[in-house]
């Protein structure tokens, strides 16, 4: 099994390499390597002079590039956010309808049990009134048959 060397070497011999390689006559030229980073869309002064150098009005494109990239972006955000905006709205509009759809359906089911309990009391009288007592007590059992139901029904939240 061969050990790992624990640091890596560079690639530039150190003083030590160099004055051993002196002494042999070998010739040694320091090298020196510079890097240089930069972060956003344009880059600093001194690249674009050198680009301005290589062609010709090449700073200027490339930040008039940056300018027009950036009113791109920035339009697209702006679409984005109406588009956000809208569907918010609509969702808000769709809500508002549901509720007054459900309203108006328990509306009218309140109006017709109000009728047919009306109706069925009415014909319950009537058929008292002409000696059909059986009948006057099916007709005044499907009201009282419905007010008890909706007492003891339990509501959807309460079922498990």
């Amino acid at each position: 099994m061969t050990k790992k060397p624990r640091h890596k070497s560079s690639g530039l011999p150190s003083a030590s390499a160099a004055k051993a390689a002196a002494a042999i006559g070998v010739p040694v030229q320091p090298v020196q390597l510079t890097t240089a980073h930069y972060q956003g869309p344009i880059p600093p002064p001194s690249i674009l002079e050198g680009f301005d150098r290589i062609v010709p009005g090449a700073a200027h494109r490339l930040i008039q590039l940056a300018e027009d990239e950036s009113k791109h972006r920035r339009e697209l955000e702006n679409k984005t956010l109406e588009a956000n905006i809208a569907a918010q709205r609509r969702q808000l509009e769709i809500g508002d309808y549901q509720s007054k759809a459900v309203f108006r359906s328990d509306l009218l089911a309140q109006i017709f049990g109000v009728l047919v309990t009306l109706t069925c009391i009415v014909a319950a009288i009537w058929a008292s009134l002409h000696g059909q007592v059986t009948v006057a007590v099916i007709l005044a059992g499907i009201p009282t048959a419905a007010v008890i139901q909706a007492f003891f029904r339990q509501k959807p939240d309460q079922k498990k």
